[in-house]
Order: structure tokens, then C-alpha cells, then sequence
């Protein structure tokens, strides 16, 4: 069994990250495109590398060196259950692999284990990557003994146990209430995005506290922080006790999160087929009638079908939808906390200005955090040739998918310029850089994303989350969409008051340039 784990592991994460492509292709400007891919993603690690960095400095300069493992230990259990979360329903429970696996010579333990291990690998990673340049700034300054190092090592490699069972749990429990509905992708989009801004208010509720604006405020932080950080996750806790030489945190940090997976592997296992075909049952009725039939034109047909397929996938909504309803509740917070709340809370005084300077660009960046078209030319997949036999042509195609990503996005896009206008008097000019700058980067993120996809197509994908999620098409749009608000965010923070509408206008007059470029670009790839 053994062996079978370790080779199904190992044909998963070949497949994810399309190794033996990029080894046997013959096709030079595929093999361009990867080596491209490659310095896209080493852009990013050092970027992630530069980010955790700059963060472990900023505490120990502050004199919080000691929450410092807690802090990486927390960070890195967050993004695990975020990313597994979305990833778990589709990929530990899909019957799609599993029936193909199963007419092997393959124990379907080995089938259960080996989802599971390929997804701890990918999460291991992620946890290297949060934790090492961290500890590393850390061990510089701070100078531990050597226990300290197998420690961290071996905590290391015990972190994503207990995040990846309960992001398994959530994600089945919600795949199986919604299959028991009749619009069962949106219940469960629903209830996705019902979890993730339950855990966001909770986060934030924590970390309001009356002792925060107190005189000892920075005499106390270390200890505020550390108890804010246990009381969210306190596996963090154990884990940096663990790291101070307590032996009982030994036993929390190492055999809990292990005895806790061990046991939901095992269960798992033994009612897999059981578990998947709850999960997956659908009840159908056959009492369809025909009706009058609608005729409508190429772009609208088009547009309408981009939505069907949009809300047919949770995975796919989920992941794109996340800026949109960050920007919405921003926006919210802002206008019920109230101007005033804001400036007693952070002991700012004449906030009022400042957020009319920065909310343009704020909410910019929410906007184009997330974007469905960045991959929804992935998505045809295999049925591409469907839309290249159609009488219909390339300009249709991208804007019936640049019409659905701002039917879904402008909802939202409005609600968040509402609520942030109410609690903030802002002068007409105030107001027309807040309706335009974010509705710019709203088209200019639709736009790039189709250019990014074409860019980088996946057609060969067997499971959504590879597009959705891991592909470079995502990534890169992510990236470059964060790069485009922050970097004039940023600039707009030294910028003196006499020059800020000048450089507003200039900013939305080339950001309209640069869209009206990739789109017709676009129109003739």
C-alpha cells in the first residue's frame, strides 16, 4: 500500500504543477512559456519571502520578538484552511478521479491517503514558505540554542495536520447540505462566503480590545497580542510555549494535530464511497415542459451562458468573488463605526481627509484583487472547440466574458462607493475620483485578466481548482491587478495636496489607455 500511495501522490503533484509537460514537450514556445511561468513564480516567493521578512523585522524592532514564532505559526494555519477550504470538497471528494482509480489494482486506502498527502505536500510548502524567512530574521537577532531549530523544524512539518482536517470537515459539511438543496452551487457559494466573513468578523472582534487603548499600550503589546493570537488559534500558542522549552506543549503541538488527522484519515477511509456518494447524491424530477423560447443575439447568448457556467461552479465563485465582498464589507465598517469611532480607535486625529484621499485607490485594489476572467477561458477546458466552431467571432467571445465578470462585480462596485460616501463629506471632485478610479480598475481588471488567459491557457485541467486556483493565469492577474492600484496608492501617500488631482486624473486617463489597448488586443489574438 505503501508504494501505491507514494506513486498516486506522485502522479498528482506531476500533474498539478505539469512537470513531465514541461520535460517531454517538443513544442519550444511551450517550453518558453514554463521557463516564463518559473521566473513569474520566483517573482512571487520573493516577494512572499520579502513580506514575511520585513514583518518578523518590524516586531523584533518593535521589541516583540517573542510572538514572533506564534505570529508565523498563526499566519501560516490561516492560509492552509483558507486555501484547503476551497480546494477540499472538490479534491478529497470527487468521485470523477476516484471511479477511474478504483477499476485499478489500487486499494482505495491508498486512493483516500494519497489525496491527502499530495495536498499536505502543497500545503508544507506554503508553510516553508511562511515560516523559514520568519524564523530565519528571528534566529538572527535573537540568537537561539540548537533545540530550538528541531523544534521549529519538527513543528514545521506538524502545522498543516490540523488546519487540513478541519478545512476537510467544513468543506465536506458544506458540499453536503447544499447537495441536499434544489440550487444546491448556490447554497453552497452561499454558505462558503457566509464561513469565510464569519471568520473575518471574528478575527476582528478579537482583536478589538478596550486594553489596546490604554496608556501601557506598547508596554503591554507583546502580552496583548499573544493572548489575542492564542485565544484565535491556540495550537500558535502550544507551538511557541513548545519553542520556550515547555515539555507539556510538546504534546499539544506534535501527537494532537497528529492523532486528530491519523483519525479522520482512517474514518475517511473506511466510508469514503459511503461519504461520496451522500455527498454527491441529487434528486431529479422529470416534469419539464416545453415553453415559449426566447431568441436573443450572439453576444447576449453568449453572456447568459458565462453566467450558467459561472454559478455552476462554488470553487469558481468562491475564489473570485472574495475581493468584491472584502471592498463591500470595508465599506460597510466604515460607514456604521462612523469617522469619529475610527479616529478615537487609531488615535488619528482629522481622519476624515485622509480617507477621501486614499479610498479611491483603497477600494481600487479590492477590485481588481479577484477576476473571473483570468480564468475563464481555462474553464471551456476540453469543450473549447465548441466556441471555435460557432459563427461567431474573438470579439464576441471576450466581451461576453468581460459583460458577465461586471454583471457579478458592478453590484458590489456600488454598494462599496454607497456606503463609503455616507459616513465621509467629500467635495464634488472627491466624489467623482471615487465613482471613476475604482470603476476603471474594475474594467481594466476584466480586460487584463482575458489578456493574462490568453497568455497562459489551461485546457487540459481535470479538476477546477487547477484553474481556478493554481494557475498562472490567476496569479499573474492577482499580481499585476495589486501592482496597478498599490503602486499609485502608495505614491499618493508623499504626493502634496496642490499636485493630488493632477496625478488623479493622470493615473485614470492612462489606466484607460492601457484598457482600451489590451482590449483590442485581445480582439485579435
Amino acid at each position: 500500500m505503501i508504494n501505491q500511495v507514494i506513486q498516486l501522490s506522485r502522479l498528482q503533484l506531476i500533474n498539478l504543477f505539469g512537470i513531465n509537460e514541461l520535460r517531454y514537450t517538443k513544442d519550444k514556445s511551450k517550453r518558453a512559456r514554463y521557463i516564463g511561468i518559473g521566473c513569474i513564480w520566483f517573482i512571487l516567493i520573493l516577494m512572499v519571502v520579502g513580506y514575511v521578512g520585513g514583518l518578523a523585522y518590524g516586531l523584533v524592532f518593535l521589541g516583540l520578538a517573542d510572538i514572533v514564532p506564534l505570529y508565523l505559526y498563526a499566519l501560516a494555519s490561516l492560509l492552509i484552511l483558507v486555501f484547503s477550504f476551497f480546494k477540499a470538497g472538490s479534491v478529497l471528494f470527487s468521485m470523477k478521479g476516484y471511479e477511474m482509480l478504483v477499476s485499478l489494482p489500487v486499494s482505495k486506502s491508498a486512493i483516500v491517503v494519497s489525496r491527502f498527502l499530495s495536498m499536505y505536500v502543497t500545503n508544507l510548502l506554503l508553510t516553508f514558505l511562511i515560516m523559514l524567512p520568519g524564523m530565519l530574521v528571528y534566529s538572527y537577532f535573537e540568537k537561539p540554542g540548537i533545540g530550538f531549530y528541531a523544534l521549529f523544524l519538527m513543528g514545521s512539518l506538524f502545522l498543516p495536520l490540523l488546519p487540513l482536517t478541519i478545512s476537510s470537515i467544513l468543506g465536506a459539511g458544506i458540499t453536503a447540505i447544499s447537495s441536499r438543496m434544489k440550487h444546491k452551487n448556490l447554497v453552497e457559494i452561499g454558505l462558503t462566503l457566509l464561513l469565510v466573513i464569519g471568520m473575518m468578523a471574528f478575527s476582528m472582534l478579537v482583536s478589538d480590545k478596550e486594553e489596546m487603548l490604554t496608556a501601557d499600550f506598547f508596554k503591554n503589546l507583546g502580552e496583548i497580542l499573544s493572548d489575542q493570537i492564542g485565544g484565535l488559534y491556540p495550537p500558535a500558542l502550544w507551538f511557541s510555549k513548545a519553542l520556550a522549552g515547555e515539555k507539556q506543549a510538546l504534546i499539544f503541538v506534535f501527537i494532537v494535530p497528529a492523532v486528530i488527522f491519523t483519525v479522520f484519515v482512517l474514518v475517511l477511509q473506511k466510508y469514503f464511497q459511503a461519504i461520496c456518494t451522500a455527498i454527491h447524491a441529487v434528486t431529479a424530477k422529470n416534469d419539464y415542459q416545453m415553453t415559449s423560447l426566447r431568441l436573443n443575439g450572439q453576444v447576449t447568448a453568449l453572456w447568459k451562458r458565462e453566467l450558467k457556467r459561472y454559478f455552476l461552479s462554488s470553487v469558481y465563485v468562491t475564489n473570485t468573488i472574495i475581493g468584491y465582498v472584502m471592498a463591500v464589507i470595508m465599506a460597510i465598517g466604515i460607514c456604521f463605526m462612523g469617522v469619529e469611532y475610527m479616529q478615537t480607535t487609531l488615535t488619528v486625529s482629522n481622519l476624515e481627509p485622509i480617507l477621501a484621499k486614499y479610498m479611491p485607490f483603497g477600494l481600487a485594489c479590492l477590485m481588481t484583487m479577484t477576476s473571473m476572467t483570468s480564468c475563464s477561458i481555462s474553464m471551456e477546458g476540453k469543450t473549447i472547440w465548441q466556441l471555435q466552431t460557432l459563427p461567431i467571432t474573438k470579439k464576441q467571445i471576450c466581451d461576453s466574458k468581460i459583460l458577465a465578470n461586471l454583471t457579478v462585480a458592478v453590484p458590489f462596485y456600488s454598494l462599496s462607493v454607497i456606503f463609503l460616501a455616507m459616513p465621509v463629506k467629500l467635495t464634488i471632485i472627491q466624489l467623482f475620483w471615487l465613482i471613476t478610479i475604482p470603476a476603471a480598475y474594475l474594467l481594466f481588471a476584466c480586460v487584463l485578466g482575458i489578456t493574462i488567459n490568453l497568455a497562459f491557457p489551461i485546457f487540459d485541467w481535470e479538476n477546477e481548482v487547477r484553474v481556478v486556483k493554481q494557475s498562472m493565469s490567476t496569479s499573474v492577474s492577482m499580481l499585476l491587478g495589486i501592482l496597478s492600484s498599490g503602486i499609485p496608492l502608495a505614491v499618493s501617500i508623499f504626493m502634496s495636496e496642490k499636485y493630488i488631482n493632477v496625478f488623479f486624473a493622470v493615473v485614470l486617463i492612462g489606466i484607460l489607455v492601457i484598457t482600451v489597448f489590451l482590449y483590442q488586443k485581445n480582439n485579435k489574438n
